[in-house]
């Protein structure tokens, strides 16, 4: 049985090249699309499910109300996981982790600036399952000052070297005995670090007893990613049912002496990659894009099932007689049926095999694209082997379902009387839907990449209310570096080709200090939190601000320095002061029982400016005066003389001993950093795109093939009678125009609805849905679909009617 389905496909493929390639082709694209897709979304669905305990621990995380403002943060204040372990028996463990920054590590002649060295409790060990290739878990961390490295890194630093002993220095002169050597961390981890530092280390230097005191204001300055390891059986719910005794004893006091309260939240620690809408968080995962890429790879899976479904209906008559000299003979339906099936889940398989020749080749380009570490190996994710098995069934199933069932219900006599038609009014009428359902999700494919690709430009592109070219930004990390700053800055403006310079505690995008202040109000001061940035008088000049009301810091206006603040429109509106803020006061840096700080007042308004990224909306902001050298230093340069400016202020840098290297970023690398997430995707999108489209008409092709075929009799007679080649064009082209409109027509509304829901809720600033968008996705599918079908319309469009007449 099996060698007789066998030997029909063998035919069927040899006697039709043509249509078995499309077939075959359109296949193997979907199929390899389908399992790139696949390994991209397994990924994102298992990260930090390597961890042995991972149903036991979770993520705890802020939820603070300051006056008037509400703030939700990835971080808790230090004493909390202290604090929760002692107050609560369900917590068998915490860990604290806190960023050492960008900070320079020296071993020997090697020295590199690193991002992710973190500072942790020894109980991460415990709580995680990160396993030591040299160094005991138990103690490597208990010591201040000592590291465990990552394998990468202590291959960095010490080479083929054993490590372990050996002493690692960071940039302020503090050196590390490094106690153990960590398997790296997996890239499925949302807490990616190349290193651990004790968090003795800290607590030495504070002071053991001031790193460890619970006094109520410690509860109120956030720092630390915390992590609580929950004893079997128990529920992080009855820690929150609790938490209200919690607060009372730690934290009350101090809340409502500054009118604030705080909430504590908690994230499983297998859901904190797609934690969204929280502050000082970790780089994320999105989960609306795992479920766009789901139904990206449902729907080339489905085009390419569509294409299969439409050219064996639309050959149908060639088998016809085939199926009626088995039915003659014996052949019952069902038999008939499994042949048909057989043969699509066997060009699906052959199909398979190429697709992973296919994935193979072009695994590398696609983690350089998706940023990931992605393996397609059947021996590291054997599961993969069962999913592809069940695409490329279910594949073969969907393309061969149809055809199999219409075919095999063929009666017999009329079969070899020559009684069946050409197409069949249903066999006609089903491939006409399928062809706007082609259509339908190419449109939308097209039309989601269109405003994918918009968001994006508009993302880098949009007035953020300063200008952020040209602008370098240096961390000036030494203390004693710092103290000369005014100095270097001046020595720095002596150079034409450097406009001006600022020294901040934060830039457009690094601005994230969150200050308690009170507020002049009609009868009394009011507690607002509101973001602050410590500038010198160079900062609005240097980030090219607007200055709508009022006026910039002065250097010659004496009481600037201790009393002046500039705030942006949108605290002007917060703070209830349209009619005039000029003048109006803000008391900052007192105490909790309101006395001491500093009386502020308003000098000047500044244009709102984009101080996060576009994912956040705009909040007050105030600007004063630093009373002391602060650690950016942020030059606007001229980009004719980027090359020789950088040289220049490199080598006054080193004039001045700095204990780092000379480091810089432009301000505009740090902001489109904050979108490389949406650039990825768009990318990947617009790859799926292309594919959608090359699949739609691989099928395309395949049936105008077959249509112009069929009706090459018909089209000879036209042309006989008086038809001329332009109106049996458009005969020709108005069926399929008028499928693609349809589709369009269908595509529009849908797209437009659920491309408007991602938006609002991926985006507080976002570029608008347009028309034009939608009318260009329209104009690009009618454009291929009829260049598709023009070569062999025009072809018998443009033959020989007398050839035509004697055809068949």
């Amino acid at each position: 049985m099996l060698k007789n389905y066998l030997i029909s496909l063998y035919r069927s493929i040899v006697r039709n090249r043509f249509y078995s390639f499309l077939n075959i082709a359109g296949l193997s694209v979907g199929i390899a699309a389908a399992i790139f897709i696949l390994l991209y979304v397994q990924d994102e669905l298992s990260y930090d499910k390597y961890n042995e305990k991972r149903d036991r621990i979770f993520r705890i995380e802020s939820d603070f109300t300051i006056g008037n403002k509400h703030d939700k943060f990835a971080i808790v204040p230090v004493p909390m996981g202290p604090a929760l372990k002692i107050e609560f028996p369900e917590v068998e463990s915490f860990v604290r982790l806190f960023g050492a920054g960008n900070t320079l590590f020296r071993a020997g002649e090697k020295e590199y600036y690193e991002d992710y060295f973190y500072f942790a409790d020894s109980t991460i060990f415990d709580i995680f399952s990160h396993k030591l290739v040299t160094g005991n878990p138990k103690t490597a961390l208990n010591e201040p000052n000592t590291i465990v490295l990552s394998e990468t890194m202590a291959k960095k630093y010490f080479g083929n070297d054993n490590p372990m002993g050996n002493i690692i220095t960071s940039g302020s002169g503090k050196n590390y005995k490094v106690t153990g050597v960590l398997m790296d961390v997996p890239g499925n981890s949302h807490l990616r670090f190349d290193a651990l530092i004790s968090g003795m280390s800290i607590a030495v230097e504070q002071g053991i007893d001031d790193f460890n005191s619970m006094d109520p204001e410690r509860f109120w300055n956030i720092g630390v990613y915390t992590f609580i390891l929950l004893k079997e059986n128990s529920s992080m719910q009855s820690i929150h049912d609790k938490f209200t005794a919690f607060y009372d004893k730690y934290m009350k006091p101090i809340g409502d002496q500054i009118n604030a309260s705080f909430n504590l939240m908690s994230t499983p620690l297998t859901d904190t990659h797609f934690r969204q809408g929280v502050g000082a968080e970790l780089p994320t995962g999105n989960k609306s894009y795992v479920y766009i890429f789901t139904a990206v790879a449902v729907f080339i899976l489905l085009l390419a099932a569509i294409n299969y479904m439409n050219m064996a209906t639309a050959r149908s008559v060639k088998r016809a007689k085939e199926v009626g000299v088995r039915k003659v003979l014996g052949a019952h339906k069902k038999l008939l049926i499994r042949q048909f099936l057989s043969e699509s889940i066997t060009l699906a398989i052959i199909a398979l095999l190429i697709a992973i020749l296919i994935v193979t080749l072009l695994m590398p380009e696609f983690n350089n694209l998706s940023g990931k570490e992605l393996s397609f190996s059947f021996s590291k994710n054997p599961m993969i082997i069962i999913e592809i098995l069940i695409i490329t069934l279910i594949t073969g199933l969907i393309s061969g379902s149809y055809p199999a069932f219409y075919l095999s219900s063929f009666l017999p006599v009329k079969v070899l009387r020559g009684s069946v038609t050409k197409s069949g009014k249903k066999s006609g009428t089903l491939r006409r839907v399928l062809v706007v359902l082609q259509f339908f999700i190419a449109i939308i494919m097209i039309i989601g990449t269109i405003v994918i690709t918009t968001q994006i430009h508009f993302l880098k592109n949009k007035d953020l209310g300063f200008d952020k070219n040209n602008l370098v930004v240096m961390e000036i990390q030494d203390s004693a570096f710092r103290s000369k700053i005014e100095s270097f800055k001046k020595e720095l403006l002596n150079n034409p080709d450097i406009e001006s310079a600022t020294n901040s505690t934060g830039v457009p995008g690094q601005i994230d200090w969150i200050q308690v202040m009170r507020i002049e109000q009609a009868d009394k001061m009011s507690d607002h939190a509101i973001i602050l940035a410590q500038t010198d008088y160079d900062f609005v000049k240097t980030m090219k601000m607007e200055i709508v009301q009022g006026r910039d810091f002065d250097l010659n206006m004496g009481t600037d320095a201790l009393e002046a603040v500039i705030i942006n429109e949108t605290a002007v509106k917060e703070f209830g002061w349209i009619d005039n803020p000029m003048g109006k006061k803000i008391h900052y840096g007192f105490e909790l029982d309101g006395t001491g700080g500093r009386m502020l007042k308003v000098i000047g308004v500044v244009k709102d400016f984009h101080f996060r990224s576009l994912h956040n909306k705009i909040e007050p902001v105030m600007l004063m005066m630093s009373e002391r050298p602060r650690y950016l230093l942020t030059c606007r340069i001229n980009p004719d003389k980027q090359k020789e400016t950088l040289a220049f202020i490199e080598s006054k840098w080193d004039q001045y001993n700095a204990k780092r290297p000379f480091d810089y970023e432009f301000l505009t690398e740090s902001l489109d950093e904050m979108y490389k997430a949406e650039e990825k995707i768009g990318l990947i999108i617009q790859i799926a795109t292309m594919l959608t489209i090359f699949i739609a008409l691989l099928g395309l092709l395949g049936l105008s093939s077959y249509i112009a075929e069929q009706r090459t009799k018909e089209i000879g007679i036209r042309k006989i009678v008086g038809a001329s080649v332009s109106s049996v064009l458009q005969l020709l082209y108005r069926e399929f125009a008028i499928l693609i409109l349809i589709a369009f027509i269908i595509a529009v509304p849908v797209a437009w609805w659920r491309l408007g829901i991602w938006l609002d809720e991926s985006f507080i600033y976002h570029a608008p849905l347009q028309w034009t968008s939608f009318l260009l996705a329209g104009a690009i599918a009618m454009t291929i679909g009829i260049g598709t079908i023009s070569f062999y319309i025009i072809k018998v469009a443009s033959g020989n009617p007398v050839d035509a007449i004697k055809y068949e």
